[in-house]
């Protein structure tokens, strides 16, 4: 059951986000549009080491069992010029691989620079509460599906994952000439740019929150004042 076990994996970068979110918070980084995509960021991080957990586990067993006398029935001629590249162009995150992003997280000494999330987005400065609300609202949502949508590759990205950490480890002892490929590059070549889009729908979340509710300084701030002017 791959997607249960991403889902375990994202639920677990999910909850070192919030921690490091919650920490920057105890150290007066009170802008939501700041410290939220920091702590993606960070989380992605912890997901990429979370996946190295996943193939260690997975990865034991196919080390033992595999029998590199099996391997002789690769064809002499496979190195002649061709890769072994499993999971190639077909794949569903492969054209996230040119995504250019030339925006940095801004630093917190930085938080009142003039160019914001909304300005980028062309949205006027003086939007009412309810619809700064609910431009909030919609990011977040993105966000959820930038998430979500590695759940849906999750069996292809794990597959992927344990071919080149393991399979071609042994393949590639066996015929020199077999391209190797690290792990870590096929993860970070399908995954990079949800998390970006992630970090970015958040960071517009939480300055559309903090321009809304100006005292709040996370989501449970903004929501505490929603149901208390209701």
């Amino acid at each position: 059951m791959p997607r249960l076990q991403m889902s375990l994996i994202l639920l677990f970068t999910g909850l070192s986000g919030f921690l490091v979110s919650f920490s920057l918070l105890r150290l007066h980084v009170f802008q939501m549009w700041v410290r939220y995509p920091i702590a993606i960021l960070i989380a992605y991080g912890v997901f990429l080491l979370l996946l190295r957990v996943w193939l260690w586990v997975h990865g034991r067993p196919l080390k033992v069992d595999l029998d590199p006398s099996g391997l002789d029935v690769i064809p002499p001629d496979l190195g002649s010029g061709e890769s072994v590249h499993p999971g190639g162009g077909g794949d569903f995150g492969g054209a996230g691989s040119g995504g250019s992003w030339g925006e940095s997280v801004t630093s917190p000494s930085e938080a009142s620079s003039k160019t914001t999330p909304l300005d980028i987005l062309g949205f006027d400065g003086d939007l009412g509460e309810g619809c700064l609300i609910v431009v909030a609202l919609i990011a977040l949502i993105g966000g959820l599906v930038a998430s979500l949508y590695i759940v849906y590759i999750a069996p292809a990205l794990l597959a992927e994952i344990l071919i080149d950490g393991v399979l071609l480890v042994g393949l590639y002892r066996r015929v020199k000439q077999i391209e190797q490929r690290h792990w870590l590059q096929t993860a970070v070549r399908r995954t990079l740019l949800p998390a970006l889009l992630c970090a970015m729908c958040f960071a517009l979340a939480g300055y559309a929150m903090q321009k809304a509710v100006p005292e709040a300084h996370s989501i449970g701030d903004v929501w505490k004042h929603i149901t208390r002017s209701e």
